[in-house]
């Protein structure tokens, strides 16, 4: 049986027959298929019948998000996707935040699942309806650091034009509110962007304006300064600017070290072993490009830090090496690796 026309002014689709129009009519008992008639109806209950229930009561549906949400079951929040109308009618705008919220958190952990690019772009369309209640409610950071994930999202979708648009928005609350951390997440993707499209000297002006924004964030959280320099010393390294990199390196390491004293093990103490292999490479394969001899006693440095490099990855090696022994040999002791050689027949 249909119950009751829908609202006049909002175009929907018959369930059935997927016509668009005005006026149809719901299935009386879950009152969420739409039909634009009887006939309709008739012809496709054998198929909604395996899902027609009559609604959960509102109060029920905030209840099962909440246990979602407790739990980090995002498919579990985004099965009450379609409700999330209904539970944000006529409530305060801090309400209707804090489930645009919920949903959009989901939304992104599903991406992160899937890469499914429909999670981003639902993602997109609900930060689009945040952000504006975010300011109406004087929540400028929270607002700054979703203009900045949006950004990062928009780039997964190739629209890199809006992306821009929203991280210069980010880097404006930020310099207007005092975040330095908004302001430097804003320049450093700005930075990147311009590299990619071949301004370097922009790109790498405003890549150095996110590491000095990173130094002073009020959050006193090293991993803006981390992120920062990492940007930083790749588009040196890009760009073959030895001079200017060789000091980020020894300051990126100490950085480093600090996030690992806070956080517990990271991996930007690798990437710092790295750097320092890198240009100990760069100092001993070319030490008159604009690196004169006395520089050498720097390269000696990294050289030792480049030393510790090859020592982790050794380690790491032989922690993943396979048990099996060597199929010509069957030397046991000699443990092929990973795209290696036996240590005893060399095959």
């Amino acid at each position: 049986m249909l119950h009751g026309p829908t609202m006049a002014d909002s175009a929907e689709s018959c369930a059935h027959c997927g016509k668009h129009g005005v006026g149809f009519k719901r299935c009386s008992r879950c009152k969420q298929a739409s039909y634009c008639g009887a006939a309709c109806q008739n012809a496709n209950w054998k198929r909604h019948k395996k899902t027609c229930a009559p609604p959960v009561p509102l109060q029920d549906v905030a209840a099962k998000i909440n246990a979602a949400k407790a739990t980090g079951d995002w498919r579990g929040i985004l099965k009450w996707g379609g409700r999330m109308e209904e539970l944000m009618a006529l409530r305060s705008d801090d309400y209707c935040s804090r489930i645009l919220t919920v949903f959009s958190d989901a939304h992104q952990m599903g991406l992160h699942a899937t890469g499914s690019k429909d999670h981003a772009r639902s993602y997109v369309g609900l930060e689009e309806r945040r952000i504006p209640l975010l300011g109406k409610l004087q929540r400028f950071w929270d607002q700054g650091e979703a203009m900045c994930s949006l950004s990062g999202t928009l780039c997964l979708l190739d629209r890199n034009s809006e992306s821009m648009t929203w991280y210069q928005r980010a880097r404006d609350v930020g310099a207007a509110h005092g975040f330095f951390s908004l302001e430097s997440t804003a320049c450093r993707g700005l930075g990147m962007a311009a590299m990619e499209e071949g301004r370097q000297e922009e790109g790498l002006a405003l890549l150095r304006n996110a590491l000095v924004a990173a130094e002073l964030n009020e959050l006193d959280d090293p991993v803006y300064e981390v992120e920062a320099l990492r940007r930083l010393i790749q588009a040196l390294f890009s760009n073959n600017l030895i001079d200017e990199v060789e000091p980020l390196v020894l300051r990126f390491r100490e950085v480093a070290k600090a996030q690992s004293e806070k956080e517990g093990f990271c991996f930007s103490e690798c990437d710092s072993l790295i750097y320092s292999a890198r240009l100990h490479e760069v100092l001993c394969m070319h030490p008159a490009s604009g690196n004169p001899l006395p520089q050498l006693s720097n390269c000696f440095q990294h050289g030792h830090i480049a030393s510790d490099c090859h020592r982790f990855h050794r380690a790491r090696e032989k922690t993943h090496a396979p048990v099996e022994p060597c199929a010509v040999c069957r030397h046991a002791g000699s443990l092929k690796r990973p795209r290696g050689r036996c240590a005893l027949c060399s095959t």
